[in-house]
């Protein structure tokens, strides 16, 4: 599946590689001061242009991957999800229409006559009105737009260097979960993942209206993941994320609006305080927003006195980030129905 290579980069033999070791990049340039003597400037220019190699070189190995992928790695990954898969898709399916269709109700008994009920007027009945009203049909609403939801996941470094609980493996099987109970319902659902890191608060995974094909380029998106949180350099932006997510979800006309966030940001350790993510969340009334942070019992505290009930998430153990994703998902789906 991967290519050779040395170092944290390598990929020999199959499956994804295993980045839970030491990648404390500042720490790296620390020890470079102190037994140099070159200035610090020149340590930071050095720094980076070392990190825009290596992320041309992540870059140049993915494509060189593409060519020849092992499909059954990605089977292995979606083997882990599968039965979350086909029940989230089961209720992406049945997920109905929340627009309604404003027609002339009939048959009421006030609002605009009816010329077609004149004549039973004369005899006497009552229910000759009209009016304008939301449509309810029997067997469900006619969904004219597709629902538009956009998962802001994170691909920070932290995610990479805290591995050891699988906490990136285990956003990217979400992921590959996500998209495979996506795929083939473009007519209902247009999405989009978007990464967030120290770098950057939109990295392009999947854009809105061009959803991966085939299970090739699925890959390509998980392994893009894994090579941004290996490279980029530290720092949040998951605040910025959400905002700029949930101005991208309603920037277009849709059935209904979802914005889904993943972090495993330390809130306190940022300065990012519970009242502010709340008023992020509620930002836009028409956007269904939500949020999972991986972290402590002290950080769920915090968000538990601070955001409304179902707002937010705290995942203490991250085997669960998958099938917890999907019930947020599903439970967002079925609410906003009502």
């Amino acid at each position: 599946a991967g290519s050779g290579g040395t170092g944290q980069s390598g990929q020999g033999g199959g499956g994804m590689p295993d980045f839970s070791g030491d990648l404390d990049q500042q720490s790296t340039g620390q020890r470079m001061t102190r037994r140099s003597t070159v200035s610090p400037e020149e340590v930071a220019r050095m720094v980076a242009q070392a990190r825009k190699i290596a992320q041309r070189a992540s870059s140049t190995r993915d494509d060189a991957k593409l060519v020849e992928v092992d499909e059954s790695e990605y089977d292995r990954l979606y083997s882990t999800v599968q039965q979350a898969s086909v029940q989230l898709r089961v209720v992406l399916e049945g997920a109905e229409a929340r627009e309604k269709e404003r027609v002339w109700l009939k048959n009421q008994t006030q609002g605009e006559l009816d010329d077609a009920r004149l004549v039973d007027g004369i005899v006497g009945e009552t229910n000759i009105f009209k009016r304008r009203g939301d449509e309810d049909p029997l067997f469900g609403r006619i969904q004219r737009l597709p629902k538009r939801l956009i998962f802001l996941v994170d691909v920070s470094s932290s995610m990479a260097k805290r591995n050891g609980d699988r906490r990136l493996d285990r956003l990217c099987a979400a992921t590959i979960m996500l998209m495979e109970a996506l795929h083939g319902q473009e007519h209902k659902y247009d999405y989009a993942v978007v990464g967030h890191s120290g770098e950057s608060d939109a990295i392009s995974f999947v854009d809105f209206g061009k959803p991966p094909r085939d299970r090739k380029s699925r890959l390509q998106v998980i392994r893009q993941m894994y090579s941004h949180a290996v490279f980029c350099s530290s720092g949040d932006n998951t605040v910025s994320a959400l905002v700029r997510g949930i101005q991208a979800v309603a920037a277009e006309e849709a059935d209904d609006y979802f914005a889904f966030l993943v972090s495993d940001a330390n809130l306190r350790m940022y300065g990012i305080r519970g009242e502010v993510l709340a008023s992020v969340l509620g930002s836009d009334p028409k956007v269904n927003a939500l949020a999972v942070f991986i972290g402590g019992e002290d950080q769920a505290e915090e968000l538990r006195a601070t955001i409304p009930a179902g707002k937010a998430h705290v995942l203490l153990d991250t085997r669960e980030l998958p099938s917890l994703f999907k019930s947020v998902l599903s439970a967002a789906l079925v609410k906003s129905r009502i």
